[in-house]
């Protein structure tokens, strides 16, 4: 789609059609109701304001620790959603408590998360770090004017101008002046000022879509300036055009995972469907055909519906995916199968985090109607070349469904792993043999220590150990694809589905010549066969092949045994002969993640010289 010209949107805005009376949606909507009740339990007390403090927000310098300045950030935030939604209802008496709570929001130096203060590699990786450098001084976040905008402090401008909009002349003149002047302050002049400089503006992932899209909000929301309001739409649209082109690849995958997709894509639906309106439907981000693609990469990634997702890097398993949003992109798209994720509407709002976006929060009711049966979802093979994503559909003989994923791609992304060829094999909805996970959102996972950590490196991934070493990571945060794999063949013989990747590229080993993993599944029976061939320039050096499960696993020689609640899966080594099984207990890099359960890493040495791993991974 051609994004308009700065005199194009100025025609529009000038003379703008009607948009929909989101308020009155709210509170005609079905799904209002108990949404409220469930928000009521999450969010249980309206009496007492969150403390946001110096010394919780410093916390994460101390320590890396993100919770004590976050927890009650969020919470702030939830209890303004929930004020303003009993206000919208009918419980006039939480004006009050809507004033206090916006007005606490207002008085916070800084919306920017600790976490974010410096934003980028360029102040990572200055030497020495003066940006970080103690005492702090007039160079924070804290103590210099507002120039900053991370993803929370643009929501953050989001939710006051949408509460603005939401509660109008009945807000107190003094708030309402208030609101203006800081959003005005934290947000629509360093935007104006030198957006096309912050690092995500035009980034390839999730940030871009939500710092442009909530900025976007605020905008249409609060600013009554003609010219001011076009510039600020063109800056935001020039930003979703690199979104929409880059942070997906061209099969509309994402490489972030279903979660980020979930994430980049609120404020862009929120944006597209009121500029729509504003337009009388002349200009609709969402007619584009490539939206529709992106839209089938959930209902493609799920490992269990609704929502378990196959959650290859930072992604998690078990990820919510929005209703409202969600509903409006598949009404929009006619990708259906986005309907058969959403999960029961209690879980949809039991995370303050999530209750805290008071825009997403008013579209889940507006948008969607939880009463409403939503349709089967359809488990079938999916396959996105670009992505480097593949997804294999099989069942035992007693019927129980067996999914193979593995993946190939690169480890340079924003939030990529070292797990190029690594697989999940999951069976009645267990992942037996998964994703590991990500590690802890500390400060040094978003730092240069990131892949210390074995759940980012690939030691904790179903991926070998060549020579002493583990996969490389590409530069920081998006690189130059140096280090990858390539799905070089996939199809399926009767009921033998296969796919072969090569892999030797994601090592930093130049005696590495060769490194081919070839995966296949019998999808009558659920049985997998696995092999690994190598090739070296000189002398073959030491293999280590790895494999990962939270369950409990036991070995004996050249057999492993994995043993789920309602399934288990055996592993036999085939070749070479003599090669056994050795287990290790990860307890301690669990704990230090705070993940629950305990990792097992199962291990095979290969022989010296060695060139082929062959194994037999049966379901039971």
């Amino acid at each position: 789609m051609t994004r308009p010209s700065l005199d194009q949107l100025k025609r529009w805005l000038s003379a703008p059609a009607p948009v929909s009376d989101l308020g009155q949606q709210i509170r005609a909507s079905r799904t209002t109701p108990p949404m409220l009740a469930a928000i009521r339990r999450a969010v249980p007390d309206l009496k007492t304001i969150p403390q946001t403090t110096y010394t919780d927000y410093r916390e994460f310098e101390r320590t890396g620790s993100r919770p004590e300045y976050q927890t009650p950030y969020y919470l702030k935030r939830a209890c303004l959603t929930r004020a303003m939604l009993e206000y919208l209802t009918g419980d006039k008496s939480r004006l009050d408590a809507i004033h206090d709570f916006a007005w606490s929001i207002c008085e916070e130096t800084t919306w920017v998360l600790p976490a974010h203060e410096e934003q980028g590699p360029d102040f990572w990786e200055i030497e020495p770090a003066w940006v970080r450098t103690t005492p702090f001084g007039a160079h924070t976040m804290l103590t210099r004017e507002p120039n900053s905008i991370d993803l929370f402090a643009a929501e953050t401008g989001a939710a006051l101008a949408e509460l603005v909009y939401l509660v109008g002349d009945d807000l107190a003149p003094e708030v309402r002046q208030r609101i203006r002047q800081e959003v005005e302050r934290h947000i629509f002049k360093p935007y104006l000022a030198h957006a096309r400089d912050d690092w995500w503006f035009k980034g390839a992932l999730n940030w871009n879509g939500v710092c442009n899209g909530s900025i976007a909000l605020a905008f249409l929301r609060l600013e009554n300036d003609v010219p001011t309001l076009a510039e600020a739409l063109a800056l935001a649209l020039e930003g979703f055009e690199a979104y929409i082109a880059t942070g997906f690849e061209a099969d509309g995958g994402s490489i972030e995972g279903v979660g980020y997709w979930n994430y980049g894509l609120m404020y862009y639906v929120i944006v597209a469907e009121l500029l729509r309106e504003k337009t009388g439907g002349a200009f609709d981000l969402l007619a584009q055909p490539r939206l529709k693609a992106i839209a089938a990469y959930p209902p493609g990634m799920t490992l269990v519906a609704p929502g378990r997702f196959i959650n290859f890097g930072d992604a998690l398993e078990y990820q919510p995916i929005t209703p409202g949003i969600a509903q409006r992109l598949a009404e929009r798209t006619g990708v259906d199968q986005l309907r058969s994720l959403f999960i029961p509407l209690d879980e949809a709002v039991e995370i303050v985090h999530s209750i805290a976006k008071l825009p997403v929060i008013a579209r889940l009711a507006a948008w969607w109607d939880s009463t409403q049966p939503l349709p089967a979802h359809e488990q079938r093979d999916f396959y996105l070349p670009e992505t480097g994503v593949i997804k294999l559909v099989g069942q035992t003989g007693a019927g129980q469904q067996v999914i193979l994923a593995t993946k190939s791609g690169h480890n340079d992304g924003h939030h990529s792993h070292c797990d190029v060829a690594t697989f999940i094999v999951a069976v009645d909805g267990e992942s037996l043999l998964p994703d590991a996970g990500r590690g802890h959102y500390s400060k040094q996972y978003f730092r240069r220590e990131r892949y210390a950590n074995i759940f980012a490196n690939s030691y904790a991934h179903n991926v070998p150990r060549i020579g002493g070493k583990l996969q490389m990571w590409g530069p920081e945060f998006g690189g130059h694809k140096q280090f990858h794999g390539v799905i070089r063949e996939q199809g399926q013989r009767g009921s033998q589905k296969y796919v072969i990747i090569d892999f030797a590229a994601a090592y930093d080993l130049p005696a590495l010549t060769g490194a081919r993993r070839s995966l296949e599944f019998d999808a009558a029976s659920g049985q997998i066969s696995l092999t690994d061939e190598y090739s070296f320039s000189g002398s073959p050096l030491p293999i280590e092949e790895a494999f990962s499960t939270w369950f409990p696993v036991e070995a004996q020689g050249a057999v492993a045994r994995i043993k789920g609640e309602r399934s288990a899966l055996e592993l036999e080594v085939l070749e070479p002969a003599g090669a056994q099984f050795q287990i290790e207990n990860l307890e301690a890099a669990c704990r230090e993640n705070h993940l629950e359960g305990t990792l097992s890493r199962l291990s095979v040495t290969l022989p010296e010289g060695a060139l082929r791993f062959r194994m037999v991974i049966r379901p039971h």
